[in-house]
């Protein structure tokens, strides 16, 4: 029974592999979806300022020609003035032309307001552009590193799978079969240790004659809780040493290590 333990574990650490680089390898696309959703956000931003900002441009034009309008009138209003042949001529004249002077003066302060806020989104686009810019490029780079990355993972995924092959043919069918099953069903990690009288995936305490048998190599359980297959944890006692590379530091997100 022992062989085949160490068969099985042999597999479930390839299993291991496997089951990280299909992380690592699904974590790609959801990057890329992430920036191109971001660049998205930012790029319907610009457009939206920019949008406004032709409507505040146009605006200003339709007021700076009521401007020009009134001024017009203010020109005839005072050549009626000095033709006018009577008082109340001369008042209704004068109502008028001071009644468009108000007109034209509001309007004024009005078009330096809108002045003032078309160099401000202007400046606010500006800086938009900019920053629209740098992430396009840093997401441009981003992608080719992830391009790389996901070609050297998937070389390494078709090799595992290649040696995994050569693995399930150390396994007993029955046993194989169970583990597949178990394996499926638990999402990728079908047989673990157990430790202190614990199974290590769900910490259940294991029964005492079980954990005994366990520990002398004579068979391979299931764990009553998660149903896993178990196995000794002491029967690998290097399996917990952390990797040399891992004491140095931890793997960076979508690393190919």
């Amino acid at each position: 029974m022992k062989d085949q333990i160490e068969a099985l574990h042999r597999l479930q650490t390839q299993d291991r592999q496997l089951v990280s680089i299909e992380r690592k390898l699904g974590s790609i696309p959801r990057r890329k979806q992430e920036m191109d959703r971001d660049l998205a956000k930012l790029e319907a931003m610009l457009q939206a300022e920019t949008g406004k900002l032709d409507d505040s441009r146009a605006f200003r034009t339709d007021q700076d020609r009521q401007l020009e309008d009134e001024r017009d009138q203010i020109r005839n209003s005072k050549a009626r003035i000095s033709n006018v042949k009577t008082p109340r001529e001369l008042n209704a004249a004068q109502r008028e032309l001071d009644g468009t002077r108000r007109l034209a003066e509001k309007r004024q302060t009005e078009l330096t307001s809108i002045d003032t806020a078309i160099a401000e989104a202007e400046e606010r686009i500006k800086g938009m552009e900019g920053g629209l810019t740098e992430l396009r490029e840093s997401f441009a780079s981003e992608r080719t590193r992830l391009d790389e990355v996901e070609a050297k993972l998937t070389r390494t995924y078709k090799k595992a799978r290649r040696n995994r092959k050569g693995l399930t043919e150390k396994v007993e069918k029955v046993t194989l079969r169970r583990y597949e099953r178990v394996r499926k069903r638990v999402g990728g990690i079908g047989f673990v240790a157990v430790r202190e009288r614990r199974c290590t995936a769900c910490k259940m305490a294991v029964p005492h004659q079980t954990y005994v048998s366990l520990r002398n190599a004579e068979l391979i359980a299931l764990c009553e809780s998660c149903g896993r297959m178990l196995y000794w944890g002491g029967l690998f006692p290097d399996e917990n040493k952390p990797k040399e590379t891992e004491r140095k530091e931890a793997p960076a997100e979508a690393s190919a290590d």
